[in-house]
């Protein structure tokens, strides 16, 4: 057995051994460790985010052992183990992969993500269980964030040509759903439809989120370094509101003093 693989196989016996005799590991199931899986998957994307590279390490770590614990509950619960997952995800990389491991041949990514789909499709055709009959969409995991899930939607939905050729298009249909919400709260809007507004709302993120993905922008990331960037200024509102009050017209002129400045 190679070094990496020895480690491997002391780290289970670890993870084990803490399902035995540690109090709270033994209380956690597949439910209870669900937020935690979700934090260390943050927490990495925040260190490479920050190109912090041993953190990384630290944090892959914490992944892998969310990984190994719960396969150690499907062992206890004698449905799967550590095993099985390996050899799942190895099969399905190879069979998935024929222009790496077959005759299959593939000259960009597009067509990698065309292949993928139509060797899910037939593995779909053979697997008769309630999982595998739902969409290419429907298999998309709802607990994903709202914009990653909203990105991930449009690009498998691109992969069998559904998609604007130009983002021109794209943008043109934010200004169209931008007008629709406009009818519903501008000035001269009837009684509002908080049921509609909500809808009409949601459909303009959508399309922004198309912009996005059709500028090869992460929209996720994007939003986050505007979230970045609007705590950064307003802190120095903050720090000028110390002990006094000022109007919403002084604070608006001061953040276009601090925006001005940063530029």
């Amino acid at each position: 057995m190679s070094k990496t693989g020895q480690k491997f196989e002391e780290f289970v016996k670890i993870v084990k051994r803490l399902r035995k005799e540690c109090p709270w590991d033994r209380e956690q199931t597949f439910e209870t460790l669900k937020p935690y899986l979700v934090e260390e998957v943050y927490e990495a994307m925040q260190a490479i985010d920050d190109k912090d590279d041993k953190r990384l390490a630290e944090e892959l770590g914490d992944m892998l052992l969310h990984v190994v614990m719960l396969a150690v509950f499907g062992e206890q619960k004698k449905s799967f183990d550590i095993g099985d997952v390996i050899d799942s995800i190895s099969a399905k990389m190879v069979r998935r992969h024929p222009h790496v491991f077959g005759k299959g041949k593939a000259k960009d990514k597009e067509q990698v993500w065309r292949k993928w789909e139509e060797i899910k499709r037939e593995e779909k055709g053979r697997e008769r269980n309630r999982r595998d009959k739902k969409g290419m969409l429907e298999t998309i995991p709802k607990s994903l964030p709202a914009l990653y899930r909203a990105e991930k939607v449009q690009k498998r939905a691109a992969r069998v040509g559904f998609d604007w050729d130009k983002v021109a298009g794209a943008w043109s249909k934010v200004h169209e759903e931008l007008d629709e919400v406009h009818e519903l709260i501008g000035p001269k809007a009837h009684r509002p439809d908080p049921k509609r507004i909500k809808e009409e709302i949601g459909d303009l993120l959508f399309s922004i989120v198309n912009v996005t993905r059709k500028l090869g922008l992460d929209a996720e990331e994007t939003l986050q370094e505007a979230n970045v960037k609007f705590m950064r200024r307003f802190s120095q509102i903050e720090k000028k509101l110390m002990g006094k009050k000022m109007t919403i017209e002084q604070m608006d002129l001061l953040w276009k003093k601090i925006k001005k400045a940063e530029k």
